[in-house]
């Protein structure tokens, strides 16, 4: 038993430490004998933290036991104190440190001058100075959190203001609510996206094992950003459902995963030190907020105002935008008062009364700010005997020490110079590392005993001015390692400018090749981090190629905005290199992710995309190179730029260049992509038998090369999106049911991979089939569920087809008007992602609709701006529809010659582009002419020669209708021949010019209509 043994009143109970008795109004009360001496300890320090380390070594010795114990020992002694977790009335959970006593700490009297200022709010308690206002606001927001409306609370104010303190004595009093904090860290480059909540999901999971099955169902974006959730045989089947995912996506997910978990119960979101955050997490915050959808959460945001407008970070821009549209609410944290300087000085010295000068004198010394007071009051305990030494001098301050130091710096300087050199030494290593490092990469630096840097630091973490512990990792090879943080932002800063340049830079390095030898072994390191290191230690070339790295990684989390900073980051140091190959290499690696990332922010054609573009051009005329893999990535990437952008001579330039590298390196999987591009690109420019063999070579090819999308260049799989363009090809040489199998072919295996992006290719060319055979029901169906894919996945791309198939199929079912509506505002959608490809073709849609809605003049002037497109970008594809369609306009205008004229230069067209399904369409109108003769016949004839297919059930549409409408002589030689038999016949055919001929010439229309581009 202790010399000083407790004998304690408080509320009904009485403590009698030297008798083991606690009563409660003179009743004795059963108590455990570990949560009885639980108590004694607490109650020796009133009013203090006491961190778990310090309450397992009180209570059981230097044996090991883990949290649970203790987390057990003290609901038995709430149990018996009859006390709420709650609303906790004696102890009180400080979140992840520890408990603190609280019935009976010290009353706190002030001087006259200090005590005449206002009382205290009566929501403060008294471990918590000066924050009642404060506290009285979060707990206001979390009862309207609790009521539905979720809350985001800006807290404010500079490092050691109090901002974590207060969060975690708002977080002990909310009830059973679920608490997830994440901390963003400051990095020299951008960090990983997304982390502080990547960090306090983590947490949430390790809680509550049920939400990794709601994550993997609402939320399977995020479920794949942290693996260790998720089982090595389901993670590749998730990599392939989310592949090709947008940034929207996951901020759409992020929203209904935190509406449905806040329905069952509220959660309290925490993100501390916002002013170093990464864009993603900006945008997080921001999409969530904006939600109007119910949702029981409460997000608490703490930054520091003064970085936030010095530095023009973007949260300046985030935090007046939520501001004007009330969407958030901001404490903004002062110092302490003389008031709450008396306060803290009597809670901390147990001095019943504190005189005004000493107070006075301490405000003045700390401008009021806890942390740097904090550091003053520990020297001042050091140098006083609490109680004795407090009276003032003629100066009225003899308490204090000598000469209190300036800035708080001074005072973590004096700090750490009472620190062994052994532990200086280590902080100082870790400082390097960051706010958060592992005890491995510190023994690394320092070349220690790992085991023993770790004892260490469970020394400092006892202290936890110095370290937290943070968490144990499993690292690949099964060794388990700890994980620590500073116990504050400026104790790390200190540390770190103590050293040399010098010796900062060699610790940097050292830092960074141990971060590189841990990634070998398989050990997940951001390469953002290795990058940062890089930098400091003047390793640019280096540094370079990580952040080429975690540029890509940035994409892989689904945030371009990370990606286009990290690059920018890079390029800025390129400078630094010498110039030469080696450079232009990385410069190209650079480039790589950046372009897909512009792409996807601002659109393949817009200047910044353009200006990357021209760059790898101007590069690889120089003669620079990249490794086989990066190289063929880059490729394909620009090639796809080029081509959706409409630029067909320089993508097919580039599909050249990489089926000779194919052929120089060997490398089949660039083979086929060369195939892919080129392929795609010649059918555009209307040359659809050089298309249709290279893209037939691209699938041959392909066979064996079923490898994860990574390997394939593109989200799209590359044998999906060759049957794709391939059955494009050949409906438009009249091979129907050829194009029909390649589109079904590409759809099993589309729904097999589960690529939310090759399912889109796949119902878009299916659409394009049955637009080409004028089945409107069945585009109608297609573009349903097409519309549901994008909703579901968040696909952008697809928003412009959606609209403008589904007016081309109003415009079928008789209504015009609304159609081309539709189809303009597809068009203009797709503008505006800078896609120029097949563009002209939705030109000719919007004109048809206005042919139909009988408006020849504004038909033809947007057939003339389908003409001048096409034109301009060399896409011939559509040319022979956009003919046919000059042709009904003339006839529409009874100039006969001048709709033969349109006519034949479509069958000219077509033919030459071997498109034998639109040499049809022309060939029947050529024969419903008035004028039509012995050539036309002939004509048609050679035409029905050619499409021998799709003329069964399934394709009676489009030329077939039209061929029924001319009677059933024009069409059974060609479901003869698709049978095997061969007998000619002459078709009937009725003159356009009478009267009823201006009738059937509608029909005809019709058909040419069914016949309009693809795109």
């Amino acid at each position: 038993m202790p010399d000083d043994a407790l004998r304690l009143h408080f509320d009904v109970f009485e403590l009698d430490e030297a008798q083991a008795r606690l009563t409660r109004a003179g009743q004795p009360v059963a108590v455990p004998p570990k949560a009885f001496g639980l108590l004694c300890a607490l109650a020796r320090q009133p009013g203090q933290l006491i961190t778990k380390d310090g309450l397992l070594d009180a209570v059981w010795g230097h044996r090991w036991v883990s949290d649970s114990v203790l987390k057990t020992t003290v609901s038995e002694l709430r149990a018996a104190l009859g006390d709420d977790a709650r609303q906790p009335r004696f102890i009180e959970t400080v979140s992840r440190r520890g408990y603190r006593f609280m019935a009976a700490a010290p009353p706190v009297a002030m001087s006259t001058a200090v005590a005449d200022a206002a009382a205290p709010a009566p929501e403060a308690r008294p471990s918590l100075i000066g924050r009642g206002e404060a506290l009285a606001r979060l707990h206001a927001a979390w009862q309207r959190a609790l009521a539905g409306r979720r809350q985001l609370v800006w807290l404010t104010g500079e490092a050691g203001i109090g901002k974590t303190t207060l969060v975690e004595h708002a977080a002990a009093t909310l009830g059973a609510a679920a608490v997830a904090q994440g901390q963003c860290v400051e990095q020299h480059g951008a960090g990983e996206p997304y982390l502080p909540l990547l960090e306090a999901l983590g947490r949430l999971c390790h809680e509550d094992g049920s939400l990794v099955a709601r994550l993997r169902a609402v939320a399977p974006t995020w479920l794949l950003q942290m693996p260790w959730l998720c089982p090595e045989a389901k993670r590749e089947a998730l990599r392939r459902e989310v592949a090709g995912s947008g940034q929207d996506r996951m901020l759409r997910e992020l929203g209904e995963l935190l509406e449905r978990c806040t329905a069952e119960r509220p959660l309290l979101l925490v993100t501390e030190d916002l002013h170093w955050s990464d864009v993603a997490t900006l945008q997080a915050l921001d999409h969530v907020a904006r939600r109007r959808g119910p949702a029981r959460l409460m997000w608490i945001a703490s930054f520091r105002v003064a970085e936030v407008i010095a530095e023009d970070h973007p949260l300046k821009d985030l935090r007046h935008e939520l501001r004007l549209h009330r969407l958030c609410e901001e404490i903004a944290l002062e110092p302490f008062s003389e008031r709450e300087v008396g306060q803290y000085l009597a809670l901390r010295t147990g001095v019943a009364e504190v005189l005004e000068p000493m107070v006075r004198a301490l405000h003045a010394r700390t401008d009021g700010l806890p942390l740097f007071l904090s550091g003053v009051v520990d020297e001042l305990l050091t140098r006083s005997t609490p109680g004795a030494d407090l009276e003032p001098d003629a100066a009225g301050a003899s308490g204090l020490p000598p000469r209190v130091p300036e800035s708080l710096a001074g005072i973590i300087g004096r700090r750490i110079e009472r620190l062994s050199p052994g532990q200086r030494a280590l902080l100082e290593a870790a400082s390097v590392c960051g706010q958060a490092f592992s005890a491995g990469v510190v023994a690394e630096l320092l070349e220690r005993d790992p085991d023993k840097v770790a004892d260490a630091c469970d020394a400092l973490a006892r202290a936890p001015q110095w370290l937290q512990s943070v968490a144990v990792d499993r690292l690949p090879d099964g060794t388990l390692e700890a994980r620590y943080a500073f116990g504050h932002a400026l104790v790390r800063q200190v540390l770190y400018q103590r050293m040399g340049a010098l010796t900062r830079a060699r610790l940097h390095r050292r830092a960074a090749e141990a971060l590189e030898r841990r990634r070998a072994a398989g050990t997940a390191v951001s390469s953002a981090e290795m990058a940062s290191h890089r930098v400091l230690s003047h390793d640019l070339a280096l540094a370079l190629g990580h952040y080429a790295d975690a540029a890509e990684s940035a994409l892989r989390h689904f945030a371009p905005g990370e990606a286009l900073q990290l690059t920018a980051q890079a390029q800025a140091l390129l400078p630094g290199c010498p110039p030469g190959a080696e450079r232009d290499a990385l410069e190209l690696a650079l480039l790589g992710p950046r372009i897909l990332a512009d792409s996807q922010l601002h659109g393949v054609t817009a200047a910044s995309t353009r200006a990357d573009c021209e760059r790898v051009e101007a590069l690889y005329a120089a003669g620079a190179s990249l490794p086989a893999r990066a190289s063929r990535a880059l490729e394909a990437g620009l090639g796809w730029v080029w081509f959706v952008s409409g630029e067909y001579g320089k993508a097919l330039a580039l599909a050249e260049r990489m089926h000779a590298l194919a052929a120089q390196r060997g490398d089949p999987m660039l083979h086929v992509a060369a195939c892919h591009l080129g392929g795609a690109t010649m059918a555009y420019q209307g040359r659809l038998a050089e298309a249709r063999q290279r893209l037939e070579q691209g699938l041959a090819a392909s066979a064996g090369l079923d490898r994860p999308v990574a390997d394939a260049l593109a989200v799209v799989d590359l044998e999906v999106s060759l049957r794709a363009h391939l059955s494009q090809v050949l409906a438009r040489q009249g091979l129907v049911d050829q194009a029909g199998l390649q589109i079904a072919a590409a759809r099993e295996r589309a729904d097999r991979l589960g690529y939310p992006y090759a399912r889109r290719l796949v119902y878009l060319f299916e659409a394009f089939l049955a637009l080409r055979l004028g089945q409107a029901e069945q585009v109608l169906e297609l573009v349903q569920a097409l519309q549901r894919l994008a909703a579901q996945h968040a696909i952008l791309r697809a928003e412009g087809p959606v609209r403008w198939l589904r007016g081309w199929a109003l415009v079928q079912l008789g209504q015009p008007l609304e159609g081309q509506a539709l189809i303009l505002d597809g068009y203009a959608r797709d503008a505006r992602l800078g896609m120029q490809r097949g563009r002209s073709g939705v030109l000719g849609y919007a004109a048809d609709a206005w042919l139909r809605a009988g408006h020849p003049a504004e038909a033809q002037a947007r057939l003339d701006e389908a003409f001048a497109l096409a034109g301009r970008i060399g896409e011939r594809l559509h040319t022979p529809d956009l003919l046919l369609l000059r042709g009904r306009i003339a006839l529409e205008q009874d100039d006969t010659a001048a709709t033969r004229q349109a006519l034949q230069a479509a069958w000219t067209e077509a033919c030459g582009q071997q498109a034998w399904r639109p040499a049809l369409a022309a060939a029947v109108a050529l024969c419903g002419l008035a004028d039509a003769g012995s050539a036309d016949l002939a004509v048609l004839a050679q035409a029905r020669s050619r499409v021998v297919e799709g003329t069964d059930a399934r394709w009676r549409s489009g030329p077939t209708r039209c061929w029924r409408r001319h009677g059933d002589r024009a069409r059974r030689p060609a479901e003869a021949r698709a049978r095997g038999r061969h007998q000619p016949a002459a078709p009937v055919v009725q003159p356009w010019s009478t009267s009823p001929a201006r009738s059937a010439a509608s029909r005809c229309s019709a058909s040419a209509a069914a016949d309009l581009p693809l795109a």
